[in-house]
């Protein structure tokens, strides 16, 4: 038996002996009547107690489970929001990803493509690799094109990007190499020693027949950061300085 049953079926013997005594003390002979009553009050209040308590558990228990299945029905709303939460952030980190890469990587040359403009990688190389150096209107018109790749590589990589002891919105290493962040930062003046060598303003002229520049053609077919930096950043030897970064 429940606690609640026994403890209803005590309370309904003592109420029951107490009304049944007094009940029983009309009826005679005197003391009798009262003991019987109080007896047959006693056992009758205590099947009620009872009764009564346990429709009271049983009443506490539909309420307890029916408050535990709200509780589950919660949990498991909040998780199916959560989960379409994420796969909104994930889907918009994906799309923020593709669009840095194409201001990083795009080749307006490429057979189908209508962009009409070079991702910043492009530019660049074309201006160190191109046939008029510094002074040349020419450069100065790539200087101007490369700050506007600049500036779109930087706005479409905002999502990645966070102060200091601050998370960004997008976790950067899920989405590039550690060379393309390393560039990408090198471009836009984030991290050590800042822009330096990467901008429209410091990128140095090679020209058209430097060595570095023979691998061009390839590194564009390829569209691999590792290509590009072969020409951007040579590991010295013949083919001239590294850039500083």
């Amino acid at each position: 038996m429940s606690t609640a049953g026994t403890a209803g079926e005590l309370g309904g013997k003592v109420a029951g002996g107490w009304i049944g005594g007094i009940i029983g003390s009309f009826i005679p002979p005197p003391g009798l009547g009262t003991l019987i009553g109080r007896a047959v009050g006693s056992r009758i209040g205590g099947m009620a107690g009872r009764a009564a308590a346990s429709a009271l558990q049983d009443h506490i228990n539909s309420m307890e489970n029916a408050e535990e299945e709200a509780e589950e029905t919660d949990r498991a709303e909040g998780a199916a929001a959560e989960e379409e939460v994420c796969k909104d952030c994930a889907a918009k980190c994906q799309q923020a990803a593709n669009d840095a890469k194409h201001a990083l990587y795009n080749n307006k040359r490429d057979p189908g493509n209508s962009s009409g403009f070079h991702g910043y990688l492009n530019r660049m190389i074309e201006q160190m690799c191109g046939a008029d150096g510094p002074g040349t209107p020419s450069w100065d018109r790539h200087v101007d094109e490369l700050t506007g790749a600049r500036r779109k590589l930087a706005d479409t990589y905002k999502p990645f990007q966070a102060d200091a002891g601050e998370t960004p919105e997008c976790d950067p290493s899920q989405f590039f190499s550690r060379e393309e962040r390393e560039t990408i930062n090198k471009i836009i003046g984030n991290g050590k020693g800042g822009a330096t060598g990467w901008t429209p303003e410091t990128i140095p002229f090679k020209g058209r027949n430097h060595a570095d520049c023979q691998s061009l053609p390839a590194a564009r077919e390829s569209a691999r950061m590792r290509d590009y930096l072969r020409i951007i950043r040579p590991q010295g030897g013949p083919s001239g300085p590294a850039l500083t970064s």
